[in-house]
This record gives C-alpha cells, structure tokens and sequence, in this order.
C-alpha cells in the first residue's frame, strides 16, 4: 500500500471516529468537501496545513498520521515515558502506603517528573532496581 493510501487511511479512520460527515470535518479542517475526498482516497498528498489543523482540532498526532505507529497519538518512546511515569507514580504511592506517609501531591509529582527524566533511560521499560530507588525517593 502506497503511503498516501495508508494516510488516507488514517485520514478516514479519525474521520469515522469522531462521527462526522465528510462535508463537518473538512470544515472543522478548513478545506473544501472535495479537497478533503481527494486527501481521504490518496489521490493528493495531505499539506502540513491540514496536519496542523488535525493537531489543533481533534489532537491527532501528525507523526501518527504521516507513520502510522502502532498506536494513534505519540511515539515509541513518548508512549514509553508515559508508562514509566505511570509505573514511578504508583509505585511511590504503594510505598508512600507501606511507610504510613500522607500523600504529597507535589512530592509525588516532583519525584516522578525527577525519576522519570533524570534517573532512567527513556527508551527501556523501569527495571526493579529502577523501582527500588523510586521506593528510596519515597523515604527522602
């Protein structure tokens, strides 16, 4: 399949999600009915105007829309840090939990941010030794 198939793929697929007619999202895009029939069957090369207006109306990655990643919105790696951020933050409540410590909304926000940055690689998945010094954050 040619990419601009597979982008008029994805172009069509957001289309159906939100539940618009062609005539309601190319508006919400700002084109004509027939510009967006034409970027929906690959018969012309979707510009970064409409990217852009993919981005701003219904937050659709425009790396997704030019790649295809395996999930809509973000790359590998940004979909990785949103899980070691996950992984960090419930780990620090658990152990916020086991050493009888209020919650600290800002501590927990500041050692997730921290950990999540700073400490580990961003491209691998938190190791148990990873989570061991998270524990260790909890205590400071």
């Amino acid at each position: 399949m040619a990419v601009l198939d597979e982008m008029a793929g994805r172009l069509e697929a957001v289309r159906k999600e939100e539940g618009l007619s062609q005539e309601a999202f190319a508006t919400r895009l700002g084109i004509s009915r027939g510009a967006y029939q034409h970027y929906s069957k690959g018969g012309r090369e979707i510009p970064s105007s409409v990217l852009d207006s993919l981005l701003r109306e219904f937050e659709v990655d425009p790396y997704w829309m030019l790649r295809g990643d395996d999930e809509k919105g973000g790359t590998k790696i940004e979909r990785q840090l949103v899980a070691n951020a996950t992984t960090v933050a419930l780990t620090l409540r658990d152990s916020y939990e086991q050493l009888g410590i209020t919650r600290d909304l800002e501590k927990m926000i500041a050692a997730t941010q921290f950990s999540c940055f700073h400490l580990f690689e961003k491209r691998k998945p938190l190791s148990e030794g990873d989570l061991k010094v998270v524990q260790n954050l909890a205590e400071t």
